[in-house]
C-alpha cells in the first residue's frame, strides 16, 4: 500500500489484485454551484478520465461518490456509474454522508458497502462521518475521506494535504490516513481550525504524532507543530 504522490490516491495490491483508492468525488457538485449563480461545465467526464489515468484495474471509493442526496436518480449519476463499471474490473464504494440511495444502483461489478466501512487488504476503508465497525480495530490502517484536508501556506495559499496519525480512540485501526479530496473543485477543510468533521477528526488523532504532508509527499510537520506555528 502506498500513496500515488502528486495525486489524491492510494495504490493497494491485495490477493493478486491491483486497486486504486480515492475519496470524495462529489460528482454533480457543479449543480450546487449553479444554484449559487456559478456556472461550470459538467465535470463527470473529467473526473472519470482522472480516475482511469491512475492505472488501476479495480477502484475503491471511500465515500461521497456523488454530491447531492437528491441526485441519486439523475441521469448524470446513473451514466457515471455505468461508465465506471465499464472502465474497471471491480468498483466498490463505502457510503458517505452524500451517498444516500446509492445501494439501489449496485450491479454485478459495482458494490456499495455501508457507512461503517469495509476491509481491503490490511486496511479498513470508511468515509469518516460515522464510526467504523468494531472489527476495524484489528487492522493496521484506517483510510478515510470526508474532511477534504488542507492547510494555508504563506505566499502559496490553501493546498490539499495528507494527514497520517496514530489513533487514540478505542475501536479504531492503529493508524488513520485522511485522504485529500479527489474532486479539486470541492471546498477544503482547514485541519488547523477544524470544525465539525465527524467522530474521528480531530478527536481521535494524537496531534503530536499526526503527520501532515503535501499532495507530493513533502513533509510539513506534525499537526500540533503546524497548529502552534504561523504557516
Amino acid at each position: 500500500m502506498r500513496p500515488i504522490w502528486g495525486r489524491p490516491a492510494i495504490e493497494i495490491n491485495f490477493d493478486g489484485e491491483a486497486w486504486v483508492l480515492v475519496a470524495d468525488l462529489h460528482v454533480g457538485y457543479e449543480v450546487e454551484l449553479a444554484s449559487q449563480g456559478i456556472y461550470i461545465p459538467d465535470q463527470s467526464e473529467k473526473i472519470l478520465g482522472n480516475l482511469i489515468s491512475l492505472g488501476g484495474k479495480n477502484l475503491f471509493i471511500a465515500g461521497d461518490l456523488k454530491h447531492s442526496i437528491g441526485l441519486i436518480f439523475s441521469h448524470r449519476i446513473k451514466d457515471f456509474i455505468e461508465k465506471l463499471s465499464k472502465s474497471f474490473d471491480k468498483v466498490e464504494v463505502v457510503q458517505g454522508n452524500h451517498d444516500g440511495g446509492l445501494p439501489s444502483l449496485a450491479r454485478d461489478n459495482f458494490t456499495v458497502h455501508g457507512s461503517r466501512g469495509a476491509a481491503l487488504g490490511d486496511a479498513w476503508i470508511f468515509h469518516g462521518h460515522a464510526y467504523p465497525e468494531k472489527e476495524s480495530s484489528s487492522y493496521d490502517f484506517g483510510i478515510m475521506g470526508h474532511v477534504h484536508p488542507s492547510i494555508s501556506l504563506r505566499g502559496i495559499g490553501r493546498i490539499p494535504v495528507w494527514v497520517i496519525g496514530d489513533s487514540i480512540c478505542e475501536g479504531l485501526p492503529k493508524t488513520i490516513v485522511i485522504m485529500p479530496a479527489f474532486n479539486t473543485l470541492i471546498g477544503y477543510g482547514d485541519i488547523l481550525n477544524p470544525g465539525d468533521y465527524g467522530p474521528i477528526f480531530p478527536r481521535c488523532l494524537d496531534p503530536d504524532s499526526t503527520d501532515v504532508l503535501t499532495l507530493d509527499g513533502e513533509y510539513l510537520g506534525t499537526l500540533s507543530f503546524l497548529t502552534n506555528s504561523d504557516s
